[in-house]
Protein backbone atom coordinates (compact mmCIF):
# COMPACT_ATOMS: atom_id res chain seq x y z
CA UNK A 1 0.00 0.00 0.00
CA UNK A 2 1.35 3.50 -0.83
CA UNK A 3 2.05 6.53 1.97
CA UNK A 4 2.15 9.68 1.23
CA UNK A 5 5.83 10.83 0.35
CA UNK A 6 7.79 13.80 1.40
CA UNK A 7 8.00 16.52 -0.50
CA UNK A 8 11.57 16.28 -1.46
CA UNK A 9 10.96 12.87 -2.64
CA UNK A 10 7.58 12.80 -3.79
CA UNK A 11 6.42 9.66 -5.39
CA UNK A 12 2.78 8.26 -6.67
CA UNK A 13 2.23 4.95 -5.44
CA UNK A 14 -0.84 4.23 -6.39
CA UNK A 15 -3.95 4.66 -8.87
CA UNK A 16 -7.12 3.49 -8.23
CA UNK A 17 -9.93 3.57 -11.36
CA UNK A 18 -13.45 3.45 -10.07
CA UNK A 19 -16.84 3.27 -11.27
CA UNK A 20 -16.09 0.06 -13.20
CA UNK A 21 -19.08 -1.30 -14.31
CA UNK A 22 -18.01 -4.18 -17.35
CA UNK A 23 -15.16 -6.78 -17.55
CA UNK A 24 -14.13 -4.60 -21.05
CA UNK A 25 -13.60 -1.43 -18.78
CA UNK A 26 -11.54 -3.68 -16.01
CA UNK A 27 -8.97 -4.88 -18.13
CA UNK A 28 -8.80 -1.68 -19.90
CA UNK A 29 -7.85 -0.13 -16.54
CA UNK A 30 -5.19 -2.73 -16.08
CA UNK A 31 -3.89 -2.20 -19.02
CA UNK A 32 -3.32 1.48 -19.19
CA UNK A 33 -1.12 1.02 -15.66
CA UNK A 34 -3.84 0.76 -12.91
CA UNK A 35 -2.67 -0.29 -9.52
CA UNK A 36 -6.99 -1.40 -8.48
CA UNK A 37 -9.86 -1.19 -9.78
CA UNK A 38 -13.16 -0.40 -7.92
CA UNK A 39 -16.80 -1.14 -8.42
CA UNK A 40 -20.03 0.29 -6.33
CA UNK A 41 -22.71 -2.07 -5.29
CA UNK A 42 -25.96 -1.30 -4.37
CA UNK A 43 -24.97 2.43 -4.03
CA UNK A 44 -28.51 4.16 -4.76
CA UNK A 45 -26.88 7.88 -5.95
CA UNK A 46 -24.70 6.69 -8.67
CA UNK A 47 -25.39 5.61 -11.87
CA UNK A 48 -22.17 3.14 -11.65
CA UNK A 49 -23.77 1.30 -9.26
CA UNK A 50 -24.18 -2.71 -9.92
CA UNK A 51 -26.01 -5.75 -8.13
CA UNK A 52 -23.88 -8.11 -5.93
CA UNK A 53 -24.71 -10.37 -8.93
CA UNK A 54 -23.55 -7.96 -11.50
CA UNK A 55 -20.40 -7.59 -9.91
CA UNK A 56 -19.43 -11.32 -9.35
CA UNK A 57 -17.87 -11.42 -12.65
CA UNK A 58 -15.13 -8.26 -12.01
CA UNK A 59 -14.36 -9.87 -9.28
CA UNK A 60 -13.37 -13.54 -10.50
CA UNK A 61 -9.55 -13.89 -11.10
CA UNK A 62 -9.03 -10.06 -11.76
CA UNK A 63 -5.87 -8.72 -13.42
CA UNK A 64 -5.64 -6.32 -11.23
CA UNK A 65 -6.76 -6.17 -7.06
CA UNK A 66 -10.55 -5.24 -7.07
CA UNK A 67 -11.77 -2.91 -4.16
CA UNK A 68 -16.00 -3.25 -3.64
CA UNK A 69 -17.31 0.04 -2.66
CA UNK A 70 -20.19 0.59 -0.21
CA UNK A 71 -22.67 2.83 1.26
CA UNK A 72 -23.72 3.18 5.00
CA UNK A 73 -24.23 -1.00 4.50
CA UNK A 74 -24.65 -2.84 7.69
CA UNK A 75 -22.31 -5.18 9.23
CA UNK A 76 -24.14 -8.11 7.81
CA UNK A 77 -24.32 -7.12 4.53
CA UNK A 78 -20.58 -5.86 4.56
CA UNK A 79 -19.84 -9.25 5.61
CA UNK A 80 -21.82 -11.03 3.02
CA UNK A 81 -20.59 -9.13 0.18
CA UNK A 82 -16.95 -9.60 1.17
CA UNK A 83 -17.72 -13.21 1.25
CA UNK A 84 -19.02 -13.80 -1.87
CA UNK A 85 -16.93 -10.93 -3.95
CA UNK A 86 -13.57 -11.95 -1.90
CA UNK A 87 -12.02 -7.97 -3.08
CA UNK A 88 -8.52 -6.70 -1.88
CA UNK A 89 -10.58 -4.40 -0.01
CA UNK A 90 -14.14 -2.84 1.13
CA UNK A 91 -14.52 0.88 1.02
CA UNK A 92 -17.01 2.73 2.88
CA UNK A 93 -18.50 6.01 1.12
CA UNK A 94 -21.11 6.94 3.53
CA UNK A 95 -21.45 8.01 7.09
CA UNK A 96 -19.94 4.79 8.75
CA UNK A 97 -17.97 5.88 12.08
CA UNK A 98 -14.43 4.83 13.34
CA UNK A 99 -16.15 2.38 15.79
CA UNK A 100 -17.76 0.52 12.68
CA UNK A 101 -14.74 0.31 11.11
CA UNK A 102 -12.94 -1.14 13.85
CA UNK A 103 -15.60 -3.94 14.10
CA UNK A 104 -15.18 -4.75 10.21
CA UNK A 105 -11.85 -4.96 11.14
CA UNK A 106 -12.35 -7.38 13.83
CA UNK A 107 -14.58 -10.15 11.38
CA UNK A 108 -13.25 -9.82 7.71
CA UNK A 109 -10.04 -10.57 5.58
CA UNK A 110 -9.84 -8.05 3.68
CA UNK A 111 -8.96 -4.45 3.78
CA UNK A 112 -10.96 -1.81 5.06
CA UNK A 113 -10.88 1.56 3.45
CA UNK A 114 -12.35 4.73 4.19
CA UNK A 115 -13.75 7.97 2.28
CA UNK A 116 -13.66 11.45 4.18
CA UNK A 117 -15.92 14.54 2.34
CA UNK A 118 -15.01 17.67 1.94
CA UNK A 119 -17.18 20.17 0.11
CA UNK A 120 -16.25 21.12 -3.71
CA UNK A 121 -13.46 24.06 -4.29
CA UNK A 122 -14.94 27.25 -3.14
CA UNK A 123 -18.27 25.52 -1.58
CA UNK A 124 -18.39 25.58 1.82
CA UNK A 125 -16.32 25.83 4.56
CA UNK A 126 -14.69 22.94 6.39
CA UNK A 127 -13.25 22.51 9.89
CA UNK A 128 -9.85 21.16 9.15
CA UNK A 129 -8.68 20.11 12.57
CA UNK A 130 -12.11 18.35 13.56
CA UNK A 131 -11.28 16.82 10.18
CA UNK A 132 -7.69 15.51 10.75
CA UNK A 133 -8.78 14.53 14.49
CA UNK A 134 -11.59 12.46 12.95
CA UNK A 135 -9.10 11.34 10.05
CA UNK A 136 -6.64 9.99 13.17
CA UNK A 137 -9.92 7.73 14.88
CA UNK A 138 -10.05 6.11 11.45
CA UNK A 139 -6.62 5.55 11.50
CA UNK A 140 -7.02 4.46 15.55
CA UNK A 141 -10.14 2.02 14.49
CA UNK A 142 -7.73 0.10 12.05
CA UNK A 143 -9.03 1.81 8.64
CA UNK A 144 -5.83 0.51 5.85
CA UNK A 145 -6.08 3.75 3.72
CA UNK A 146 -7.99 7.22 3.65
CA UNK A 147 -9.75 8.39 0.81
CA UNK A 148 -10.11 12.36 0.28
CA UNK A 149 -12.93 13.04 -1.70
CA UNK A 150 -15.48 15.79 -2.26
CA UNK A 151 -19.64 14.81 -1.54
CA UNK A 152 -22.01 17.04 -4.03
CA UNK A 153 -25.07 18.38 -2.06
CA UNK A 154 -26.57 20.47 -4.95
CA UNK A 155 -29.18 18.08 -6.10
CA UNK A 156 -32.37 16.31 -4.20
CA UNK A 157 -29.45 13.92 -2.51
CA UNK A 158 -26.42 13.97 -1.53
CA UNK A 159 -23.85 12.56 -3.55
CA UNK A 160 -20.66 10.78 -1.74
CA UNK A 161 -18.35 9.99 -4.72
CA UNK A 162 -18.32 10.01 -8.28
CA UNK A 163 -19.38 14.25 -8.18
CA UNK A 164 -16.25 14.85 -11.02
CA UNK A 165 -16.43 18.11 -8.47
CA UNK A 166 -12.67 19.42 -7.73
CA UNK A 167 -12.01 19.89 -3.87
CA UNK A 168 -9.95 22.29 -2.31
CA UNK A 169 -6.71 21.09 -2.54
CA UNK A 170 -4.74 23.18 -0.17
CA UNK A 171 -7.09 22.01 2.24
CA UNK A 172 -7.15 18.04 1.41
CA UNK A 173 -3.00 18.40 1.71
CA UNK A 174 -3.20 19.63 5.23
CA UNK A 175 -6.15 16.35 5.96
CA UNK A 176 -3.35 13.96 3.98
CA UNK A 177 -0.39 15.22 5.74
CA UNK A 178 1.17 12.79 8.32
CA UNK A 179 -1.07 10.31 7.93
CA UNK A 180 -0.18 7.00 9.32
CA UNK A 181 -1.65 4.89 6.54
CA UNK A 182 -2.11 6.01 3.07
CA UNK A 183 -4.15 8.76 1.83
CA UNK A 184 -5.72 8.93 -1.84
CA UNK A 185 -6.64 12.16 -3.39
CA UNK A 186 -10.21 11.80 -5.05
CA UNK A 187 -12.64 14.48 -6.75
CA UNK A 188 -12.84 15.60 -10.52
CA UNK A 189 -9.34 14.66 -10.92
CA UNK A 190 -8.81 14.00 -14.97
CA UNK A 191 -5.96 14.12 -17.55
CA UNK A 192 -5.60 17.94 -17.95
CA UNK A 193 -5.18 18.51 -14.29
CA UNK A 194 -3.81 15.64 -12.14
CA UNK A 195 -0.13 16.35 -12.29
CA UNK A 196 -1.03 19.99 -10.55
CA UNK A 197 -3.67 18.11 -8.26
CA UNK A 198 -0.24 15.70 -7.25
CA UNK A 199 1.92 18.91 -6.90
CA UNK A 200 -0.44 20.62 -4.81
CA UNK A 201 -1.32 17.76 -2.77
CA UNK A 202 1.45 14.83 -3.26
CA UNK A 203 -0.91 12.10 -1.98
CA UNK A 204 -0.18 8.44 -1.86
CA UNK A 205 -2.34 7.43 -4.43
CA UNK A 206 -5.22 8.74 -6.50
CA UNK A 207 -8.47 7.79 -7.06
CA UNK A 208 -9.96 8.61 -10.69
CA UNK A 209 -14.03 7.87 -12.12
CA UNK A 210 -15.50 10.69 -13.93
CA UNK A 211 -12.14 11.74 -15.36
CA UNK A 212 -11.56 8.95 -17.59
CA UNK A 213 -15.18 8.36 -18.63
CA UNK A 214 -16.55 8.79 -22.42
CA UNK A 215 -20.08 8.21 -20.43
CA UNK A 216 -21.20 7.33 -17.10
CA UNK A 217 -20.00 4.06 -16.10
CA UNK A 218 -18.33 3.74 -19.64
CA UNK A 219 -14.32 4.07 -19.66
CA UNK A 220 -12.44 6.30 -22.38
CA UNK A 221 -9.37 4.54 -23.75
CA UNK A 222 -7.75 8.49 -24.64
CA UNK A 223 -8.53 9.42 -21.67
CA UNK A 224 -7.13 6.55 -19.41
CA UNK A 225 -4.04 6.74 -22.08
CA UNK A 226 -3.32 10.49 -21.16
CA UNK A 227 -4.13 10.00 -17.29
CA UNK A 228 -1.06 7.33 -16.94
CA UNK A 229 1.02 9.36 -19.43
CA UNK A 230 0.50 12.63 -17.12
CA UNK A 231 1.45 10.81 -14.14
CA UNK A 232 4.72 8.18 -15.35
CA UNK A 233 6.91 10.87 -14.27
CA UNK A 234 5.72 10.76 -10.94
CA UNK A 235 5.77 7.09 -10.94
CA UNK A 236 8.96 6.92 -11.50
CA UNK A 237 8.49 6.56 -15.49
CA UNK A 238 6.90 2.96 -15.05
CA UNK A 239 3.39 3.89 -15.89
Amino acid sequence: MPHNSPADSYRLEAVKICGTTSLADRDLAADAGADYFGALVDVGYSPRSLTLENAKQLFEAPPIPGVVLLFNAGESRVRAVVEQLNPFAVQLLGHEPPEFVASLKSILQCEVWKSLHVPPRARGEIDVEAMKTLAEEYEDSGADALFFTTVDTTGASAKFSGTGMVGDWTVIRALARDRVVPGFLAGGLNPDNVVSALQAVKPGGIDVCTGVESSPGKKDPAKLARLFEAVAPLRGGDA
